[in-house]
């Protein structure tokens, strides 16, 4: 391939999300549990995902929160919910367990509360709309 092509692809590759990257740093590739980089980047894409909805779910509980976007100051927070959930997939986050009976505790769904209440919360307030009677 000569270096005309290799430029070609390079421009056509969109760059990758930082959030991504620095996610790749703390969830590491394992190609027993992937399979394939593909699957790999879907997976940390889709944490990405669910966590920033799982913190404006937290941060805007009244609000439609679907095109918003997670403020920066949350960024590092969304970080550590991919690991949380992530490692929440296995036996990993488990609270509690017990042997004969067979049962265990995760907490709290897919975060623990100490996570989740490090999102602050902003609801509005209610504001009457003012009719103007004509006299």
């Amino acid at each position: 391939m000569d270096s005309e092509n290799i430029e070609l692809e390079n421009e056509n590759t969109e760059p990758e999300n930082p959030q991504l990257t620095l996610l790749k740093d703390r969830i590491e590739y394992a190609e027993n549990i992937f399979g394939d980089n593909e699957t790999y980047e879907n997976v940390l894409n889709r944490l990405l995902e669910d966590s920033k909805y799982v913190a404006l779910s937290i941060r805007y509980p009244y609000q439609d929160f679907s095109n918003m976007e997670l403020p920066d100051k949350y960024k590092n927070w969304q970080l550590r919910c991919c690991q949380e959930i992530y490692n929440g997939i296995g036996t990993e986050g488990i609270k509690s367990y017990s042997e004969n009976g067979l049962s265990w505790t995760r907490d709290s769904g897919y975060i623990s509360y100490e996570l989740r209440n490090e999102i602050e919360s902003f609801v509005g307030y209610i504001v009457e709309n003012e009719v103007e009677e004509n006299v």
